[in-house]
């Protein structure tokens, strides 16, 4: 598999996770933070998520990043959010791992089960 730079490191969250933060806000007595970070928490090398894919595809194939990628996310490495605010205003958090976000979405998109490791 041909693909760009993966080497940056990215803050990923489960759109289901974002639907359950933004439920909140809605619903949320009193005044809020004028901002509130809705992510993940950490950075993850996006590298992970492509060799995570592979894995639950059943791909044992080669990721070769020598393909053309974004000149814009490569300038960028790293991106972090501070989800404190969201966590001290909502009580939210993050419930969902990447690992089953990215099983979750494999069985959404291909009605077959992830494959095993």
């Amino acid at each position: 598999m041909r693909v760009g730079d993966l080497s940056a490191y990215r803050d990923f969250v489960d759109a289901r996770d974002v639907a359950h933060a933004a439920a909140l806000a809605t619903t949320a007595p009193g005044p809020l933070p004028r901002i509130l970070n809705i992510a993940g928490g950490s950075a993850t090398q996006v590298r992970k998520v492509a060799e995570g894919l592979a894995r639950i595809s059943g791909f044992h194939g080669r990721i070769d990043e020598n393909g053309t990628g974004s000149q814009r996310s490569s300038a960028i490495s790293w991106q972090q959010a501070d989800i404190t605010a969201a966590a001290t205003a909502l009580g939210w958090h993050p419930e969902r791992t990447l690992d089953t976000s990215l099983a979750d979405l494999w069985t959404s998109r291909t009605g077959t089960p992830p494959t095993p490791a």
